[in-house]
């Protein structure tokens, strides 16, 4: 959804720093929220802007421009000083699931498979690595220095399903939160963590470009980069405007975006010793 510069989006104290939630799972300190509304304040004079222009005929303003001049459109990446944001080669991306977080020993033991299968899809779409460090789950810290991000349970009241990262965020943002909703969503429970996972590797949401429907989140483009073209059905989607998927799977567009930022997995390789 999209916020004008007087209104502030709904906030969440997470040990005890002040969150706001945009785009339904990505959480800003108040800093970075005053960036984004100025962005989205810039983005909404451009569109209106665009709009009169077209109605004078103007040729040349079909669409939204993204920051390399290409209709935006396809799985997004995230642009910083100018490159693409990706983990650096060879970094495992071990985390945790902390167990004395969740209120159900069931809710901890399915978000544990669940977590599984979503971070054994990604590692067989492209080049990343997973890895659970089990012994880390029984900590009583809520960052364990073993790992790149802790999952845990938090109760947003419902402001959302799942929350994760990027990877150019701080050290100390670097966290996976699962709300209780999770457990009783319709939406696919390992494709939810597919979702969230896809922000934790670099990917920004499908829906937010010039391509979806109307009805779909109008967020800023601004700092992405387009990897594919725009694709309705992308883990990355959210469901909206009549498209999108309960399933959150990766889908073959996502794959090519995917592989074009970290190569291909791993598992496609004969990897030989030196």
């Amino acid at each position: 959804m999209t916020y004008s510069s007087d209104k502030r989006p709904p906030e969440i104290v997470i040990d005890g720093q002040v969150f706001y939630r945009v785009e339904g799972d990505l959480l800003l300190d108040s800093d970075e929220l005053d960036v984004y509304l100025e962005t989205q304040q810039a983005l909404r004079a451009q569109r209106e802007a665009a709009r009169r222009l077209r109605e004078r005929g103007v040729a040349g303003v079909d669409g939204d421009t993204g920051p390399l001049g290409r209709l935006t459109s396809g799985l997004l990446g995230i642009l910083q000083d100018g490159k693409i944001v990706r983990w650096e080669p060879g970094t495992v991306l071990k985390y945790c699931v902390l167990r004395k977080t969740f209120p159900k020993r069931e809710w901890y033991t399915a978000v544990v498979e669940n977590m599984q299968r979503a971070t054994d899809d990604w590692s067989a779409t492209c080049g990343v690595r997973f890895e659970h460090v089990t012994a880390a789950d029984e900590s009583d810290a809520l960052r364990p220095p073993e790992v790149v991000f802790p999952v845990r349970h938090l109760d947003s009241g419902g402001q959302f399903i799942a929350s994760a990262f990027f990877p150019n965020d701080p050290e100390g943002r670097r966290r996976v939160f699962i709300d209780p909703s999770y457990h009783t969503t319709s939406f696919d429970h390992v494709g939810v963590l597919r979702h969230e996972l896809g922000h934790a590797i670099g990917f920004r949401h499908e829906h937010i470009r010039s391509g979806a429907p109307a009805l779909c989140p109008d967020e800023s483009t601004v700092g992405t980069v387009d990897l594919t073209q725009y694709d309705p059905r992308s883990v990355m989607h959210y469901f909206c405007g009549g498209v999108g998927s309960r399933e959150l799977a990766i889908t073959e567009l996502d794959r090519v975006g995917a592989q074009y930022v970290y190569g291909p997995p791993l598992s496609s390789f004969l990897l030989l010793a030196a």
